[in-house]
């Protein structure tokens, strides 16, 4: 009882239903920058969480369960249709969407401001009403991308499914490790303008608050969030058998209360036996397969900026596949 009540008080958090201004941002990133080491390595370095975790690229393999988890935020699923190009130009919003991302986590101190900033006045843009009702969200509602909550959903699929990820793969952390990621997550929420008090206040309360989201009315799935799944499920003809597999990691990694919704298979024995299987021999393969097929791109290149060397020539040429540029951080 007193948990629960302690996580309806955290929901009920007025700051959640704060909207991130330039100025608020500014004295978030102020206080970001205060706490970076060294502005060379940027916010984290090599022997941080974050690199661990966000930079192997084994994180890709819940790619699909956390933009599902942020479509079912109608707001989101809003948003990304009546403002992305991402049924048009899919590729290139992915291209897009990666280089901030990525420039947030590996890059120095100069790309991760820049890279805040050009975020910040991408959301300011994405306001609207809503074109229908699903859950709470009433049609004709008014959203807008720079909502602290919003914000801190999408910041919590990134997190929360990069780790169970993470584990899949290379075993349980332990409490110290977990507590430390998510110390390191609230510097990158303050890229986005999140404030402190909006933050849970441990790794085990971030997690609850994330569960008490998916069970309440919050999250729903409407049209428009099918439509956009269903696209991004068959967008290409030739990666459909990949897709296809992918559908499965991703109903296996979401909440039971979203597959239906969205369209996903139900887990019987045999989705289950094809998950575990993907499951193992990815693990395996990452015993034995060269470092380039190991590690984000971007992650590479800013090991060898920190060494003042420049990178290598498969790097450059994976990092203008994945985001249009062969250094974006160096």
């Amino acid at each position: 009882m007193q948990t629960q009540t302690r996580n309806n008080a955290y929901t009920n958090n007025k700051a959640l239903h704060q909207t991130v201004t330039k100025e608020s941002l500014q004295k978030q990133l102020e206080v970001m920058t205060q706490r970076v080491l060294d502005p060379e390595i940027g916010l984290y370095g090599p022997d941080s969480m974050a690199w661990k975790i966000h930079g192997n690229i084994s994180v890709m393999f819940g790619a699909g369960a956390a933009n599902l988890l942020q479509l079912a935020h109608p707001w989101v699923a809003q948003a990304i249709d009546q403002h992305s190009q991402t049924q048009t130009d899919p590729m290139g919003r992915l291209q897009r969407t990666f280089l901030n991302v990525h420039s947030m986590v590996f890059g120095n101190l100069d790309q991760v401001l820049e890279s805040a900033v050009r975020v910040h006045n991408i959301h300011a843009r994405i306001t609207g009403q809503v074109s229908e009702s699903t859950g709470r969200t009433r049609k004709k509602s008014e959203y807008f991308a720079n909502q602290v909550e919003a914000l801190l959903w999408v910041h919590a699929t990134l997190w929360i499914i990069a780790l169970r990820v993470h584990e899949l793969f290379y075993g349980a952390l332990s409490q110290a490790e977990r507590e430390q990621y998510y110390e390191e997550s609230r510097l990158f929420a303050y890229l986005f303008g999140i404030p402190e008090d909006a933050m849970p206040e441990n790794w085990d309360a971030y997690v609850a608050w994330f569960n008490d989201v998916v069970d309440s009315d919050l999250l729903a799935v409407g049209k428009v969030g099918r439509e956009l799944v269903d696209y991004l499920f068959t967008m290409r003809s030739w990666l459909i058998p990949f897709l296809n597999r992918h559908r499965i990691h991703t109903s296996v990694l979401l909440p039971e209360s979203l597959r239906e919704p969205f369209g996903m298979p139900a887990i019987t024995p045999s989705v289950q036996k094809k998950f575990d299987f993907d499951v193992r021999l990815i693990r395996t393969a990452m015993k034995f397969v060269p470092v380039h097929l190991r590690w984000i791109p971007s992650q590479i290149e800013a090991r060898r900026r920190i060494k003042g060397k420049k990178a290598d020539l498969i790097t450059r040429m994976t990092n203008k596949v994945v985001y249009g540029r062969p250094l974006p951080v160096s």
